[in-house]
């Protein structure tokens, strides 16, 4: 008999098919393991109750513990998921975004006697923002925790034994996400930046205003959050735009240039380095894991000045572009999911004592 697993997880429209943390789920042994998915809003939509002000104050409630992101969707999506424990044998359940739905669940099923599946949740913020997103008390309820960044295993092991941490890289579908077959011929050097939280759009800005005398320097900005870019001859925004031409952008430009302030895991990063992109980033803890070679220059601060420097380098050393994006897909390739997914397996199967 399968293995049942039910996930939660949030869905974010501004993700493509092939972004996103649940993208392992479908590598997943099928003949060891049946799933479900339930998808909540991160908003307040699908909750039964249209009232607004019912909403607002059950919105107060249910955010007075501390989990400001934690939407009445989420509330629909635990409730919905005690029935499904209710009615149908669910060995495990997964919260894919814990940051977001980890909250009432833990508590109710350890004050149940009767079996109940085990609770597992990832968690994707960095230590500096998690005391302002999670309820702590909710940790030692959970069965399990998956981290994708070292920096949180000592964080999450204040408040559960370290034996149930455990630090899963997130992948990448690099099936999907890869270099173009033809080498790209053009006298423009395509910077490309993907993404807009946790961006340093202050360093972007700057970095472009410095180089505004090099013609053939370009930056392409797909985001949401750009307007104070939008002045810049040199920068074009996108917005909105379809998976394909994401893939497009990747594949026609010549490097990743993905200045941050914070970071844990960033598919941003990871579909660059899967299309062969050398990398401009910020020098984190978490960047220098997923990328531990040769496969970016990292920069402390985002130091206009050393970034500006970086990307004249790459911009007149083609042949260190070259190696560099082979190191970038061959770090892709090892983070894929076809080789990530036998983690969680793992972890699934040492809950359930399965053999």
């Amino acid at each position: 008999m399968a293995m049942y697993i039910y996930f939660i997880r949030t869905y974010y429209p501004h993700w493509g098919k092939h972004s996103g943390i649940h993208q392992f789920v479908k590598y997943l042994n099928s003949q060891i393991y049946e799933s479900e998915t339930w998808l909540a809003s991160d908003s307040d939509e699908g909750f039964p109750i249209k009232n607004n002000v019912i909403r607002a104050y059950l919105r107060h409630k249910v955010q007075e513990q501390g989990m400001q992101w934690y939407k009445l969707s989420d509330l629909v999506a635990e409730f919905k998921a005690v029935q499904k424990a209710w009615s149908y044998k669910v060995d495990i359940i997964h919260y894919l975004d814990g940051e977001h739905s980890a909250q009432f669940l833990p508590k109710l099923f350890t004050l149940s006697h009767t079996r109940q599946p085990k609770l597992v949740a990832t968690y994707h913020q960095p230590p500096e923002l998690l005391d302002t997103l999670i309820n702590k008390r909710i940790i030692p309820q959970l069965d399990f925790i998956v981290v994708v960044s070292p920096e949180q295993v000592s964080y999450f092991a204040e408040y559960i034994e370290p034996h149930k941490i455990c630090l899963i890289l997130h992948g990448i579908d690099t099936d999907y996400f890869k270099p173009h077959r033809y080498r790209r011929e053009s006298k423009s050097f395509k910077c490309i930046t993907v993404g807009k939280y946790l961006r340093d759009f202050d360093a972007l800005r700057k970095v472009a205003e410095m180089l505004s005398s090099e013609k053939y320097i370009e930056f392409h900005l797909v985001s949401s959050n750009a307007s104070n870019q939008q002045k810049l001859p040199n920068i074009k925004v996108y917005q909105g735009i379809s998976d394909t031409d994401l893939l497009a952008l990747y594949q026609q430009s010549d490097i990743l240039f993905l200045p941050l302030t914070q970071s844990t895991a960033n598919n941003a990063l990871l579909e660059g380095i899967a299309c062969g992109l050398p990398v401009i980033s910020t020098d984190l803890p978490s960047v220098r894991t997923y990328l531990p070679s040769k496969e970016a220059i990292l920069i402390q601060d985002n130091r206009p000045e050393k970034v500006v420097e970086a990307i004249l380098y790459l911009k007149n050393h083609p042949s260190e572009r070259e190696i560099m994006g082979i190191s970038a897909r061959k770090r892709a390739e090892e983070l894929s999911w076809r080789n990530i997914s036998p983690s969680y397996e793992k972890i699934y199967s040492q809950l359930c004592s399965f053999v």
